[in-house]
């Protein structure tokens, strides 16, 4: 399968090429910028490929994009070190940009190649164009917040779709509460509902006034390096559960944020392992999602605040519960791992490899959200310290320590300072895949 999907990449490459050779071919109708537009060219590809027309400009738009902005990509596509998919959403993430930015994204994102799934490699995408036009990103972003809106769309067997364009703080924050109304079901026999059934009652109750029971609070991870927060550098922060968000964003969020340390420099002896118990305690748990982001199957997007945090080498057989001895998993990989015949360990650094029931291996290597793209002449590391910060009514903030780093993580929420996901031992919470295999 590895073999033909390569092939089929290839080709499509050799398609983009005659794509846009021909729209060179064909003059462009007066008044019309864009060789790919609604003229000639798209026409012809319509009727000669028998599809309509609109489609026919927008793959004859995405080749000439290519062909013309984005070589380093296109010679991907062409080994077949990425398909189609990944081609696309590279011209939709740079169309805003100069030629040279274009070209510093592809090649910072390719260089770590094309492993990562259609959702990570946008995401990294999206991270790297904040860091390399991060003027530009504050201004698309403040045009893109005017766009906001909610809508309504008829669905099949009495049922609708009511969906809403929101900044992706607000989204993620309530998202987290609808998530932890619903999570507040009992586990009884009587409970059926799964929890995006749960999750849009919650919505529903939330909407029309109803008694939805105790109040909860929720936080919404962020990431951002010690320089963004100073000022002095425009490295994106991170949403957990979105991905890259803009430096002034992140700031934003820091403004009114007061600070706590909860957890302490390895680098200083007191790193935490906790041989004798199964779960981690909470200050390890915190430490673990923060590193860890999603889960580490490769090409899994679950944020790690709804994932369990696993035994590399088993708890019971003696594996300490120790931060290089776990790792968070979604509950579906978790099994995937106890019960599925994968396996899994770590290198050196944050990689992990996992092999499959087939013996073939897959690298599961956390993307560097921090990393700016070109240092800036006489810019000097940070303090050496990596801290939280959780922009909430009730001012709290965490500081994570780390050797030679300078980034911080923590949360921020506008209903209150809490972990709604995970009970004291770190476990995560209720799944539709059932319990976890221990």
């Amino acid at each position: 399968m590895a073999v033909l999907r390569r092939r089929i990449a290839g080709l499509e490459a050799v398609m983009l090429r005659a794509q846009a050779r021909f729209a060179g071919l064909r003059p462009t109708p007066p008044g019309e910028r864009n060789p790919a537009g609604p003229g000639f060219a798209a026409e012809e590809i319509a009727a000669g490929l028998a599809l309509s027309p609109a489609a026919a400009a927008a793959g004859l738009e995405l080749a000439v994009t290519v062909v013309d902005r984005l070589p380093a990509t296109l010679a991907a596509l062409e080994t077949g070190d990425i398909d189609l998919r990944r081609v696309r959403a590279a011209a939709e993430s740079t169309a805003a940009l100069t030629p040279e930015q274009a070209g510093a994204v592809e090649r910072k994102v390719l260089a770590r190649g094309g492993r990562a799934s259609p959702s990570l490699f946008r995401q990294a995408l999206r991270r790297t164009v904040l860091a390399v036009d991060p003027d530009g990103a504050r201004r698309r972003h403040a045009h893109a917040r005017k766009d906001r809106q909610v809508w309504i769309r008829p669905a099949e067997d009495g049922m609708a779709e009511l969906g809403a364009l929101l900044s992706a703080v607000d989204a993620q924050a309530v998202y987290q509460r609808l998530d932890a109304l619903a999570r507040q079901a009992t586990d009884s026999p009587d409970e059926t509902r799964s929890m995006d059934a749960r999750r849009a009652d919650a919505l529903v109750d939330l909407l029309l006034g109803r008694d939805r029971g105790a109040e909860v609070s929720v936080e919404v991870g962020v990431l951002v390096s010690a320089a963004t927060l100073a000022g002095v550098s425009d490295v994106p922060g991170e949403l957990a559960g979105y991905g890259a968000i803009p430096a002034a964003t992140a700031r934003e969020l820091a403004a009114e944020a007061t600070w706590r340390r909860i957890l302490t420099d390895p680098a200083a002896g007191n790193r935490p392992v906790e041989v004798s118990r199964r779960f981690p305690a909470p200050r390890l748990a915190r430490l673990l999602r923060t590193r860890e982001r999603s889960c580490r199957f490769p090409g899994c997007r679950k944020p790690a605040q709804f994932c369990d945090l696993d035994h590399i080498h088993p708890h019971a057989v003696g594996g300490p519960t120790s931060e290089d001895n776990l790792l968070a998993l979604c509950r579906r990989h978790h099994r995937a791992k106890h019960d599925g015949g994968w396996t899994v360990h770590r290198t050196d650094g944050d990689t992990a490899i996992w092999t499959s029931p087939t013996g073939r291996t897959y690298p599961s290597i956390p993307e560097p959200w921090d990393e700016p793209i070109r240092p800036e002449v006489g810019e000097q590391p940070g303090a050496g310290e990596e801290e939280g910060l959780r922009h909430a009514p009730r001012r709290t903030a965490a500081t994570v320590s780390a050797p030679g780093s300078d980034l911080c993580a923590g949360g921020w929420s506008r209903v209150g300072s809490h972990e709604p996901t995970t009970d004291e031992t770190g476990r995560s919470g209720p799944s539709d895949l059932g319990p976890p295999p221990f």
